[in-house]
């Protein structure tokens, strides 16, 4: 399960139009270190009625093995309420992004991973988030092969917990 709210299901994808543009951006902005590391940046997003998903993951070009790092950002359905909303939660990932990963690819040695969510606080609005070495393109791929029944009966099994 890739959303921060066990009862998010069912999401809508984010339009690729937004989320390869940020890509790109990215792309374009780390463009020096991505290209002498051979990595790229790859961006997906989700949108369910009780929180929107970003999630940035910072690849190999050339082997899939190689551990992403991966930032997750969550933000909560009354952050996505009306059209500006939308827009002001967009910049402020967007935002955020630049600051995580101008802090992770400044340090060589960074290596301060936080695979649970967290809170973080830009422009008086509180998100979440989390740093993984998730490769994220894989989780999708096994949540597709394994079918929708598998998210249900891990939300059970969650919920019994």
């Amino acid at each position: 399960m890739l959303a921060r709210k066990k009862s998010s299901k069912n999401g809508k994808v984010i339009p690729l139009e937004w989320t390869e543009g940020v890509g790109r951006l990215l792309n374009e902005t780390y463009k020096d270190q991505s290209t002498k590391e051979g990595r790229y940046f790859d961006v997906y997003g989700q949108v369910f009625h009780e929180e929107m998903l970003l999630i940035v993951s910072y690849l190999s070009e050339t082997d899939q093995n190689i551990l992403p790092v991966t930032l997750y950002l969550s933000a909560d359905a009354d952050q996505i309420s009306s059209v500006e909303k939308v827009k002001a939660t967009q910049q402020n990932f967007i935002d955020l992004i630049g600051l995580f990963f101008d802090e992770i690819l400044s340090n060589t040695d960074w290596n301060e991973f936080e695979p649970n969510w967290q809170e973080v606080t830009h422009h008086h609005q509180n998100y979440f988030y989390k740093i993984t070495r998730e490769n994220f393109n894989l989780t999708l791929e096994a949540n597709r092969l394994l079918g929708p029944d598998f998210e249900d009966v891990e939300l059970e099994e969650d919920l019994d917990n």
